[in-house]
């Protein structure tokens, strides 16, 4: 009988595939992963560097639940990852985080547009805030491989290997429940932006001419013979009843709900929005 050596079994054993695993499954199991653009655009970021099959292997390791934990902090990213051994892999990832510099010319740009604010307080990222970010000269996505580095425990050479390549994905899914979760990577967390960009815009209205005195309305015996006829505004007034254009803005704007329900959460805001407008215009 021939004698094998151990590395003859490792190789058979990595050639099983990995092992059964019932962790963070992607809620995307087929297509593309991600529903905003934000989310979409990271991916892109990562496909744009061209890593061929291990990429396909990566997407369906988060599909089937390989990634069995995902801690986000800031500019860096832990998981582990049940490959072929018993032993989940560990995969950790360091994004470049901007200057302090180089947030402020953003948060400048950004506190230029009111849009921005409203947006961004609705749990929306804005699509034109990359124009905010090329203005201080960085991107807020990842450009090049430079900018992130990752490791993975795993016995592949390849980076990123299929391990890495499923926390990838994974992320994805996390930036579409969560835009400001891109921001906390590159060194600035939700409430740090946001009270940069009210205090900005604070100050511009500071620099405002003062408005002129509002009048007065007119006293309550003045208008008992008139109280209950509907003022000339009324007739301005021009209701617009549509679905939300960012579903579940609830869940983008105060984060995940406890008990991991953010999915049922999204069905049912999506079913009593169709529902809703079926019933006042017997729309389908």
């Amino acid at each position: 009988m021939p004698r094998y050596n151990n590395s003859w079994r490792r190789e058979r054993r990595e050639r099983r595939g990995r092992l059964p695993a019932e962790g963070i499954r992607a809620e995307s199991q087929h297509g593309s992963f991600g529903e905003s653009w934000w989310a979409q655009r990271w991916v892109a970021a990562l496909e744009r560097l061209g890593y061929g099959s291990r990429l396909a292997r990566g997407r369906t390791y988060a599909r089937g639940g390989a990634v069995l934990s995902l801690d986000l902090g800031r500019g860096t990213v832990s998981a582990r990852v049940q490959g072929s051994r018993p032993t989940p892999y560990r995969v950790t990832m360091e994004i470049a985080q901007l200057s302090d510099r180089q947030w402020e010319q953003a948060i400048d740009a950004m506190a230029e547009q009111a849009i921005f604010a409203a947006k961004l307080l609705a749990g929306e990222m804005p699509r034109e805030i990359e124009q905010a970010f090329t203005t201080a000269g960085v991107s807020l996505f990842p450009q090049t491989a430079r900018e992130l580095k990752t490791n993975c425990t795993c016995p592949d050479s390849a980076n990123p290997c299929k391990h890495i390549a499923a926390v990838y994905y994974l992320l994805g899914e996390r930036f579409d429940k969560d835009p400001f979760l891109l921001f906390a990577l590159r060194g600035r967390d939700r409430d740090q932006v946001i009270e940069a960009l009210r205090g900005r815009r604070a100050d511009a209205a500071g620099d405002e001419v003062e408005a002129p005195p509002v009048e007065q309305p007119p006293g309550l015996a003045e208008q008992l013979e008139h109280f209950d006829e509907p003022g000339p505004g009324l007739a301005e007034i021009a209701p617009q009843i549509a679905a939300p254009p960012v579903a579940s803005a609830l869940l983008r704007r105060y984060g995940p709900p406890p008990g991991d329900i953010s999915s049922e959460l999204h069905v049912a805001y999506v079913a009593l929005t169709r529902a809703t407008l079926k019933r006042l215009f017997g729309d389908e």
